[in-house]
């Protein structure tokens, strides 16, 4: 076997490279062994340097392409001058191990190793792209580079250089497919960014004559999170807190990053016959096990184009510079039949679709929002909390005495 063959994927991180160096954008890689001729069951160890993996070097000796979409027509792309990456040297060597395919349990897409390579705003690689261009990063061949590798069933096989330590293998890694994806993406001069947003969470303890909002939910507890959300910027913002999502999403080798494609509820939702606790954990004090809240997200984006993807008016939220927003959330549905002990609730980090200023509807068109401030080249507006309640449950209910 002169060649061991690696299935590897490509993808941008974003959809956009952000010239500015506000949003980190790299080129992600994914490597599995899932070749039939693979039986080695020691770890693979691969020197990253002078790889598909250093993402200017490679591309500087052809073992990447560079190219950037013909604005006269989409479906041609033209190559990219690169000689201002002639003299770029390859990066210190880092170390990459891959799993081996022998006795593995899990599907190959979820065995993939990932890499990242950062690309800064300063860098030779960002200094020949061109705001408003388009671009795609291909492999050129089969061919990934790899100068040195190594198998290896032990972590001293790697030195305090973090390389392999023995001999490289003679046999040539390559790409086990005929594609590899690509790495699109848009350069742009900047981003607008929102506002950073405050979200306290505490315990509530409410009755069903106190709270006609909370009673109304019909649920078998009273017991209630109060959430305060406040826009610490100087301008109004308006949320989308249902619905699909549209921002810019991380992405990984083949799909985006775990949650951050969810279009379920976010918790400033006013829904008091439906909670939105998708976005609360019940952790377990004692264990630090995550007892409740493990769902899968929502779905993915929206595959009809013919789809309104305008919010309707009452998805959206106004929050105002300094004005806080208060939320009663029900918890019952998601602390019914713990078992008795001490408990934490903690908010997961989610993102929103958000426009400057308030947005109201548009008359005649179903009470959606304007499709004009609808874009989706934003970073999202994060709904996060460092607060964590205690809970304490007693006899299979909710201890209110603490």
């Amino acid at each position: 076997m002169n060649e061991l063959r690696i299935h590897t994927q490509i993808h941008s991180r974003y959809q956009v490279f952000d010239a500015s160096g506000q949003l980190p954008f790299g080129i992600v890689f994914g490597l599995c062994r899932r070749s039939p001729a693979d039986t080695d069951s020691r770890p693979l160890l691969l020197e990253n340097a002078g790889s598909v993996l250093d993402v200017p070097y490679a591309l500087a000796h052809g073992l990447l392409t560079l190219d950037e979409q013909d604005p006269k027509d989409a479906k041609r792309w033209v190559d990219v001058d690169l000689s201002g990456l002639n003299k770029v040297a390859a990066k210190d060597a880092g170390c990459l191990s891959l799993p081996s395919p022998v006795n593995r349990t899990e599907h190959w897409r979820d065995a993939f190793t990932v890499y990242q390579y950062h690309v800064n705003a300063n860098s030779e690689l960002a200094s020949i792209l061109e705001p408003g261009k388009k671009y795609i990063i291909r492999l050129a061949s089969k061919d990934l580079g790899v100068k040195r590798w190594a198998y290896s069933d032990r972590k001293q096989s790697v030195d305090n250089d973090k390389k392999p330590s023995h001999d490289s293998e003679a046999v040539k890694l390559v790409n086990s497919k005929p594609t590899a994806g690509n790495a699109t993406f848009t350069v742009i001069k900047s981003l607008s960014w929102p506002p950073r947003v405050e979200t306290r969470m505490r315990l509530y303890a409410s009755s069903p004559s106190s709270d006609s909002a909370v009673a109304n939910a019909k649920l078998s507890s009273s017991t209630a999170l109060e959430f305060s959300v406040i826009n610490t910027g100087s301008d109004s913002v308006t949320v989308q807190t249902r619905g699909h999502q549209r921002f810019l999403i991380p992405w990984g080798p083949f799909q985006p990053a775990p949650d951050a494609d969810d279009d379920r509820m976010r918790i400033i939702h006013a829904a008091p016959h439906k909670p939105p606790t998708s976005s609360l954990q019940v952790v377990d004090s004692a264990t630090g096990e995550v007892v409740r809240g493990n769902e899968q997200r929502g779905t993915g984006p929206l595959t009809d184009s013919n789809a309104d993807r305008r919010p309707k008016a009452e998805d959206v939220v106004t929050l105002k510079p300094g004005a806080p927003l208060i939320r009663k959330i029900v918890i019952g549905a998601l602390v019914d039949g713990l078992m008795d002990g001490q408990y934490k609730i903690r908010m997961q980090s989610r993102g929103c679709r958000w426009w400057p200023g308030e947005v109201g509807k548009e008359e005649g068109e179903e009470g959606r929002v304007p499709v004009h401030p609808c874009g989706t080249i934003i970073p999202p507006l994060m709904l996060e909390s460092q607060d964590e309640v205690e809970l304490r449950i007693r006899e299979g209910k909710v201890d209110q005495s603490m």
